[in-house]
């Protein structure tokens, strides 16, 4: 079972729907969710470096960061 991470942008206002979509796509892929982070990417990228987590969920395409090797995944995708 992968591990799971959703990743909110601190900048994203009201939280709720996004945390929402998140969830429902953890819970469709069977992930074990590890937490939410809200905040920069730096505060969660960590997470996947030091492999405490193998995917990083986020609610819209807009928010994937521009370079990154991690796995990432849009909710609803």
């Amino acid at each position: 079972m992968d591990t799971a991470v959703i990743w909110i942008p601190a900048d994203i206002d009201p939280v709720e729907p996004a945390v929402a979509k998140c969830l429902d796509h953890s819970r469709r892929r069977g992930y074990r969710l590890e937490g939410i982070v809200r905040g920069p990417w730096e505060s969660v990228s960590w997470m996947v470096r030091n492999r405490e987590v193998d995917v990083v969920i986020i609610s819209d395409q807009a928010y994937v960061p521009l370079v990154s090797a991690f796995r990432i995944e849009v909710a609803g995708d």
